[in-house]
Formats: C-alpha cells, structure tokens, sequence
C-alpha cells in the first residue's frame, strides 16, 4: 500500500491497496486503513482521500472505506487513450 502526504496541502492519500477476497471479512482490511490513517496523521495529514470505482467490483471496497469513516465523495473522471 503506497502512502503520501502533501504537505503544503496537509493532505493523505492511501494508494492502490487490497485485502485477498478469500481472506476479507476478517478485519485485515480495517487494521490496514487504521494504520495508514495513523501513519499519514503521523507524517502531517489533517485530511485523508482514498480513490475507488464507482462500479459493483468496487463494491467492497467502497464498504470498508465506509466503514472506517470516509464519508465524503467528489464525482470524477479518469480519461484513457491508448498509445
């Protein structure tokens, strides 16, 4: 799991991060956002943001950062192009 803070911003932000679905539901996935969180308030975030998709895959995802207390959404767009 990547971790950054932005200083000038006071922000965290949790990278790309799983928990194996044959292990979820174990509170793997809870230990590791609460370490993270600790980590980035430790570094001088004041703010955290994780990224996900808004699709039924993502579903769990979504659930668990629910569950840890992420409560805001910004709607997005990620654009691609092959090259």
């Amino acid at each position: 799991m990547k971790l950054a803070v932005r200083p000038y911003e006071k922000r965290g932000e949790i990278g790309l991060n799983a928990v194996d679905p044959k292990l979820q539901g174990r509170g793997i996935g809870r230990a590791m956002y609460e370490f993270a969180l600790n980590n980035l308030k430790e570094r001088g975030a004041e703010i955290a943001c994780v990224g996900t998709g808004g699709d039924a895959s993502h579903a769990p995802a979504r659930r668990a950062y629910q569950a840890i207390g992420f409560d805001k959404a910004i709607p997005g767009l990620h654009l691609f192009k092959v090259l």
